[in-house]
């Protein structure tokens, strides 16, 4: 396997099969931690040390921010709210009609 290691240590790309220019260091697959292809990221969450990979005990996960609803879809959500509550009000109203409906049979 070959990485992408930058001058940190961290390694921020790399290539089980073939080759590539930007790689910069061999590594035997044998010494490969078995997560760490399912689990790359070029974010900094490996490094390179003492000519093994390992998990970079400095890795802080990035908070991600929480989505904003763009004003289309604070419309859309909106109208979604608009329509269940007219939905309740219909089925609320068919109800007291079908009351009233059996109130005026009985007559």
């Amino acid at each position: 396997m070959k990485l992408k290691v930058e001058t940190t240590g961290i390694i921020t790309g790399f290539t089980a099969i073939g080759a590539s220019s930007d790689m910069n260091v061999t590594v035997d697959d044998n010494t490969v931690p078995v997560d760490f292809i399912t689990n790359f990221s070029d974010d900094g969450r490996w490094i390179y040390k003492d000519n093994q990979i390992v998990k970079n005990p400095d890795y802080v996960v990035p908070d991600t921010p929480q989505p904003v609803p763009t004003a289309e879809q604070q419309l859309a959500m909106k109208q979604a709210a608009d329509i269940t509550q007219m939905k309740q009000m219909i089925m609320l109203q068919a109800s007291q009609i079908a009351t009233l409906s059996k109130g005026s049979a009985k007559q």
